[in-house]
């Protein structure tokens, strides 16, 4: 066990490294030249750094360095036209459709003073947390047997005080703030979102797909506990690096999706954002070992059932950075990426013939399943799910996506099918 974890560790290193030399090639490439493979562009750039520090020319590496930089950053915010757009674009309300409205209780806010002053009084105190679960971690790896290290991280005392603030699953009512418009209480769509969502912004999200979809969601909130603890917890999902035991929005996901279960829909919609789709990703993993008789304590009659239920599903990864995906059990399997998005490299756009170099602490490297349908843009920038992925429907982006075709309320095929009913009814009138 303590092999596998140096591996994870020194191939996570060497698959950042392929990740970073792939966003400073790939998509500026593919913009002249057309689609190339994540490989090719990881070997122009290495050679292009390989030949600056070879001719030992400054300018060429300060140059090769700023690129590489630029494109970290445009392929998380977004390029300098897009944000110049969206800096004058006005922010709409999304349109919802209420059958009853209820009060929400009034919440006092901190002031922005307040909370600086909050959170640099933390800081010291969550270093000598995190030293400490670090600590505890080496230890658990160490002395004590696979087994016994994950039954005691279950509940484990710095990890858990670490991160603050739980996740929590919202039903329809605590999304909208009351009873919606449900056109299709046979089906069930969920959210999970990624890094560096605040509570009011992933609700914002499920209103917005509503808006988009014509279906209200549910929402599986991935709390944040700012930048550098919320990519610690993408490690933990990704590679099973620092923590034996698995992140709470999985549990709680996996819980849920049980629950759900039980009320007989005829489809599942899952749509998952960033380390959503890691959470996700590691959902449908545990369940397909549950079904496969990995997990013991499942006879035969639970496991048809969960594969039954399965194949309701509809998995929708956006910018996917999740190590495992797997389509074997489900209805239909679609990863969405920008080229030009850097967090998707982690996963599903990482160089498809190195991906078994990056290994997880249980020694498997990248796996998608080839029965995914991949839509990936490759003139796109950009990491934001709305910003530059689902409002991209509106541009043309990913026409083929189940998202855009059958559930998208602007698509020409619904749009076409609403104008040929109208001119029926007109007829059949006369």
């Amino acid at each position: 066990m303590l092999f596998h974890r140096a591996l994870s560790l020194v191939t996570s290193v060497v698959g950042l490294m392929i990740v970073i030399a792939c966003i400073s090639t790939q998509p500026v490439v593919s913009l002249f030249f057309g689609s190339i493979s994540p490989t090719v562009a990881g070997i122009i750039s290495f050679g292009a750094f390989y030949y600056a520090y070879a001719i030992q020319h400054v300018v060429s590496g300060v140059y090769l360095i700023g690129l590489m930089v630029s494109c970290i950053i445009c392929g998380i915010i977004g390029t300098p036209l897009y944000l110049s757009k969206s800096i004058f674009k006005k922010e709409k309300q999304p349109k919802v459709r209420m059958v009853e409205k209820s009060e929400a209780p009034k919440k006092e806010g901190e002031c922005f003073a307040e909370k600086i002053q909050k959170t640099i009084l933390r800081i010291p105190f969550r270093c000598i947390l995190f030293v400490l679960a670090i600590f505890e971690t080496v230890f658990q790896s160490v002395f004590l047997s696979e087994g016994k290290a994950r039954a005691s991280t279950k509940e484990s005392f710095f990890w858990n005080h670490l991160y603050e603030k739980q996740e929590k699953f919202y039903d329809y009512e605590e999304v909208y703030g009351g009873t919606v418009q449900n056109d299709y209480p046979d089906e069930l769509w969920i959210y999970v979102n990624g890094i560096l969502t605040e509570l009011e912004d992933a609700k914002s999200g499920c209103k917005r797909m509503y808006e988009m979809f014509g279906r209200p969601v549910k929402l599986l909130h991935n709390p944040t506990d700012g930048p550098i603890l919320d990519l610690l917890e993408c490690l933990m999902g990704k590679t099973g690096l620092l923590r034996h035991g698995c992140s709470g929005p999985r549990k709680l996901l996996r819980v849920k999706l049980l629950e759900e279960m039980k009320n007989d829909y005829k489809k599942i919609v899952l749509v998952a954002h960033s380390q959503g789709t890691i959470i996700t990703g590691n959902v449908i993993a545990d369940f397909s070992d549950r079904i496969e008789g990995v997990v013991d304590g499942f006879d035969m009659k639970e496991r048809e059932a969960l594969k039954k239920n399965m194949s309701k599903f509809e998995v929708y990864i956006v910018a996917g950075c999740a190590h495992y995906m797997t389509s074997k059990y489900v209805s239909s399997l679609e990863c969405i990426s920008n080229r030009g998005d850097f967090v998707a490299l982690l996963g599903h756009l990482f160089p498809k013939i190195l991906r078994p170099i990056w290994r997880n602490t249980w020694n498997h490297g990248i796996r998608y399943d080839q029965d995914c349908e991949d839509h990936i843009e490759n003139s796109n920038w950009g990491h934001l799910l709305f910003g530059h992925y689902l409002d991209q429907f509106e541009h043309g982006l990913f026409p083929n996506s189940k998202l855009v075709t059958k559930y998208w309320m602007k698509s020409p095929q619904k749009m076409n099918a609403t104008l040929g009913e109208t001119e029926t009814s007109k007829l059949l009138s006369k």
